[in-house]
């Protein structure tokens, strides 16, 4: 999985222009939910590798990790995760 770089300024530039033309904070389609999901996405990627290494150390092969899933936000609305490596 290729990792993305976040650029935190552009996207308070584009927070900014988004709710002043009327686009919710939260919701499906809300400014916040692209973030949300990097750091979901983020969150679970760490703790994944994390994973793999405890069972590279004891001798575990549980797959290559990689899984994707939908996300339901007590924000409103969902978002579509993925992480681990699919190669």
């Amino acid at each position: 999985m290729e990792k993305k770089v976040f650029d935190f300024d552009l996207f308070v530039k584009q927070a900014g222009e988004q709710l002043r033309s009327g686009k919710p904070l939260i919701g499906a389609e809300g400014v916040f939910t692209p973030l949300l999901k990097r750091v979901i996405e983020a969150s679970l990627e760490g703790e994944l590798e994390e994973h793999l290494k405890e069972n590279k150390k004891e001798g575990r092969n549980r797959g290559n990790g990689h899984t994707q899933k939908n996300i339901q936000s007590s924000l409103g609305g969902s978002c579509f995760v993925q992480w681990g490596d699919p190669s």
